[in-house]
């Protein structure tokens, strides 16, 4: 038996229409689904899927986080194989795409748990993550105006991802 929980976010405006989200979701359930029933393991598909979510900016985590107050770009992710109980993170990441994939190198390529700030930027640059060219362009404000960030506030928030495969 194999199983798939995914998280969006939290903080919907009750007013807005999330017809976009809803189908970029399923979409992302569907592909993760064919990979487990294709024997894809769990650790592989919680990044891909997490993936899929940071790089599509509708959710306030990946592409579409905002600014903090310093107007920095700060991504954060972590992830951990219950199987093995290792454990990947990486905090205050800058300039790199995709923090889940720079968390998932930090488990596999080191004998830490976290980097942080300057050095998990140095670390993403050594391990020839995706760099951001144009942060302007590429990120989208996803939580901006929703109901738990008022008005002048950072808009903060994540995605997140369980997985079971077969094994």
């Amino acid at each position: 038996m194999t199983a798939l929980i995914l998280h969006g976010g939290a903080g919907a405006r009750r007013e807005r229409d999330y017809d976009r989200e809803v189908a970029h979701m399923r979409a992302v359930v569907e592909a993760m689904k064919a990979r487990l029933d294709a024997g894809g393991s769990a650790l592989d598909v919680a990044v891909e899927a997490t993936v899929m979510l940071e790089d599509s900016g509708l959710y306030v985590a990946g592409r579409g986080a905002s600014p903090n107050l310093a107007g920095a770009y700060e991504l954060d992710a972590s992830l951990m194989d219950g199987a093995t109980r290792r454990a990947g993170a990486v905090a205050a990441l800058q300039g790199f795409r995709n923090p889940v994939v720079a968390a998932r190198a930090v488990m596999d390529r080191t004998p830490h748990v976290m980097l942080a700030g300057e050095g998990a930027s140095l670390f993403a640059l050594d391990q020839g993550l995706e760099p951001i060219g144009d942060e302007t362009a590429w990120f989208t404000h996803a939580g901006q105006g929703e109901d738990n960030h008022p008005p002048g506030t950072l808009s903060h928030g994540t995605v997140g991802c369980c997985v079971l495969d077969r094994e």
